[in-house]
């Protein structure tokens, strides 16, 4: 299990992620490409801009996530992921559901396919082939804080990219 706590969805700190023994992974922050992105999402309530970064314990960016602003969906991201072993790869995250109640989408990495689904008052998890690899909550009281866990020991190496994909596509609404 790894936590780290969040901030209004205009806030740009750094958030730490520990894992269970207090030890931190990494961190998550939200930017603008500009000033105008950054008055835009000041009068939109933090609506407007969704980019996000996650760095390693090290500091290294291994997780990019820009929001594409098209009027006809309502999230639209580009991800840029960086491998344990340095490779990029890039994911296109789109929502594609159009009057259902919960979250659902689909992306594609490493040539194979996954589900992100976040029911109505349940947790978000992300599925391959119908089994759930990772799950994540997040709270409704202060201090804010999102849950990620880990089902799958295989994605061990890409918990910061599962993490990243989560907290992008349901924190940045």
């Amino acid at each position: 299990m790894y936590e780290y706590r969040f901030f209004t969805t205009l806030s740009t700190k750094a958030s730490e992620i520990y894992s269970e023994d207090g030890k931190v992974i990494g961190e998550i922050e939200k930017y603008y490409k500009n000033v105008w992105e950054m008055l835009a999402d000041l009068l939109l309530n933090g609506r407007f801009s969704g980019n996000y970064k996650v760095v390693d314990q090290n500091n290294h960016e291994r997780f990019h996530a820009i929001r594409s602003l098209n009027i006809f969906k309502r999230r639209h991201y580009f991800i840029e992921y960086e491998t344990n072993k340095a490779t990029k790869e890039f994911i296109h995250l789109v929502d594609k559901k159009s009057f259902d109640v919960g979250e659902v989408t689909t992306f594609t990495y490493s040539g194979e396919t996954f589900t992100l689904k976040k029911p109505f008052m349940e947790k978000a998890k992300i599925y391959k082939n119908g089994s759930a690899i990772a799950e994540w909550n997040s709270s409704l009281k202060v201090p804010f804080k999102a849950y990620f866990k880990l089902l799958d020991e295989q994605y061990e190496n890409d918990k910061l990219l599962l993490l990243g994909l989560f907290h992008t596509y349901l924190h940045a609404g």
